[in-house]
């Protein structure tokens, strides 16, 4: 019967790829976050119809946008109009 410490030596270089592996799925998944996916026309036209329906419950807009969070919802409907009132002046 091996002890603690031999069954951890025979299994060392099992455990350091395992570790490398976790610490590499760790960085993909931090990276994924902070990269902003941009919007597609589609999600515009869909959303430009959920605001239009829902008004301001940015929640219920999400739900019909599955793809974007309600802070992606709210930002972006903050940017068209500020958009839209730059392109007015």
């Amino acid at each position: 019967m091996l002890n603690a410490y031999e069954l951890l030596c025979q299994n060392y270089e099992l455990l350091q790829q395992i570790h490398n592996n976790i610490h590499l799925i760790k960085q993909l998944n931090c990276k994924q976050a902070l990269t902003k996916p941009k919007w597609t026309e589609q999600e515009d036209q869909l959303l430009d119809f959920a605001h239009g329906l829902f008004g301001t419950n940015y929640q219920k807009i999400s739900k019909v946008i599955s793809s974007k969070t309600v802070t992606q919802v709210y930002q972006r409907l903050r940017y068209i109009r500020e958009k839209q009132q730059c392109s007015l002046q």
